[in-house]
């Protein structure tokens, strides 16, 4: 290796990142949006530590708030009208409640809810992943799920099962923990997890940093493509009553990198 040339290249990206801390707090104290400068040095910095940027910028309101979870609040009746096709007792099984029917189960616990169905047009629902998306989100809205709060995120499918991911969505923002999974297979079977929590409400404001100071601030690694950035919403640990606006930083490797919007601070 070079080490000249290596120790020089760490000098100027240590000297544009010193400009960039400059500018950044001048624009803070300001209480200013980024300007060109701004987002020139950003670049220098990045290309300087050869990290590429094939990704969209994403705009977001400079403030805004952390959000409120909440229970969310599913009719049992008419879940099990849904599955069983009648009402059925609860039992209580350490901690989640569940309803069993022959195959067919409702597991509540205070993470998720559970369902196990046997669909009663199963082929058609294997028939094609298309068919399966229509007819699982007519079926999520029986459940309370909105066709306009979910994101499709990921499809597959073998011979033997198709599954459907969908990432929930508040105010056109992505939950980053609340998620809902399904798999239909060649027998019929539908089964289902979907979040047992939801966002109540927006609480507070508070300044959002910009997508270029976590690129430039965030610790990210040298030589490395970056190829989706966005924002959304996130608890910082799992049982927190409250979330906060959340920069998700996709590489070409698969790697995800979560950042906390408003400190800037690299989490799990």
């Amino acid at each position: 290796m070079d080490w000249s040339k290596a120790k020089t290249i760490l000098i100027i990206a240590f000297l544009i990142l010193n400009i960039f801390m400059i500018i950044m707090l001048a624009f803070n104290s300001a209480n200013v949006s980024i300007t060109s400068d701004y987002i020139r040095y950003s670049k220098d910095y990045l290309t300087a530590k050869n990290i590429e940027i094939r990704a969209d910028i994403p705009r977001v309101p400079r403030y805004t708030g952390k959000v409120l979870y909440s229970t969310r609040e599913y009719d049992i009746d008419a879940l099990c009208r849904l599955v069983f096709g009648k009402k059925v007792p609860l039992s209580e099984n350490e901690g989640a409640m569940e309803i069993v029917v022959g195959e067919e189960m409702i597991i509540f616990s205070e993470d998720e809810l559970n369902i196990k169905d046997r669909i009663s047009e199963g082929e058609q629902w294997f028939s094609d992943i298309k068919t399966f998306e229509d007819r699982l989100i007519k079926y999520l809205k029986n459940i309370g799920f909105k066709k306009s709060e979910l994101l499709l995120i990921k499809s597959s499918e073998t011979e033997q099962e198709k599954e459907l991911i969908f990432d929930v969505k508040y105010k056109n923002l992505k939950v980053y923990d609340q998620q809902i999974t399904a798999q239909v297979n060649k027998e019929s079977i539908l089964t289902l997890s979907v979040p047992a929590k939801m966002i109540k409400k927006e609480n507070g404001t508070g300044q959002v940093i910009s997508a270029y100071q976590i690129l430039v601030m965030g610790g990210l690694p040298s030589n490395i493509v970056v190829e989706n950035i966005d924002i959304g919403y996130r608890r910082i640990s799992k049982g927190d009553l409250y979330g906060v606006p959340m920069w998700c930083i996709t590489t070409d490797d698969g790697a995800i990198w979560f950042f906390n919007g408003f400190t800037g601070e690299q989490l799990d």
